[in-house]
């Protein structure tokens, strides 16, 4: 940006702020930087495309614009630049269906932090359940068992004899007795409901 540009673009956040009636203290406040900064960019002494982001972010919001009337304003263009401050991504995580992993859901679920490792989904008629392949399930929660079928559970302990005890997730439930040499239970990590 040439210096007579610089000059134009600081006389319109001059205008800006005196329309607002605020002092370059108050601006300044805002922006998170002292009044002499403020001045030299009124002044056309510091190039605009230098300043980092937060404190054109504070600039933006002290002088009461948007990015769009910032740029229709001083006709300097901040690509990229938005009404607030960046977001960060949304993690994406792919997870193998059972049993055959060669199909994948992809999970991307705002503050939801599973380690991928072992991870795996079953569908079944109430919604996908991912399990974590050997990994014990707690009393009285969501569970996979893997064997000659794959069945979404709730699991309920051992019996005497050693053997797995669940019920199904029907209406009414059914009580099963899971013999571990031909089954294999999994603790469920997340339940996906499927809805109407």
């Amino acid at each position: 940006m040439a210096t007579t540009e610089r000059t134009g673009v600081g006389e319109v956040l001059r205008q800006r702020r005196r329309e607002l009636g605020l002092t370059l203290g108050q601006v300044a406040r805002t922006v998170g930087t002292s009044d002499a900064y403020i001045w030299k960019l009124e002044q056309g002494l510091i190039n605009l495309e230098n300043v980092a982001l937060p404190r054109l972010m504070g600039l933006l919001k002290a002088l009461r614009w948007t990015p769009e009337e910032f740029a229709l304003a001083t006709g300097v263009h901040l690509p990229g630049l938005v009404g607030e401050e960046p977001k960060l991504g949304i993690p994406l995580i792919k997870v193998p269906t059972w049993p055959e992993g060669e199909e994948h859901i992809v999970l991307g679920l705002p503050n939801l932090s599973l380690d991928p490792k072992d991870l795996w989904a079953h569908k079944g008629p109430q919604g996908w359940f991912v399990f974590r392949k050997g990994e014990e399930p707690e009393h009285g929660g969501l569970a996979v068992a893997t064997g000659p079928q794959t069945l979404a559970l709730r699991y309920l302990g051992l019996n005497p004899k050693r053997s797995y005890v669940a019920q199904t997730l029907d209406c009414p439930p059914q009580t099963l007795t899971l013999e571990k040499d031909t089954w294999e239970l999994h603790k469920v990590v997340l339940n996906i409901a499927l809805t109407g």
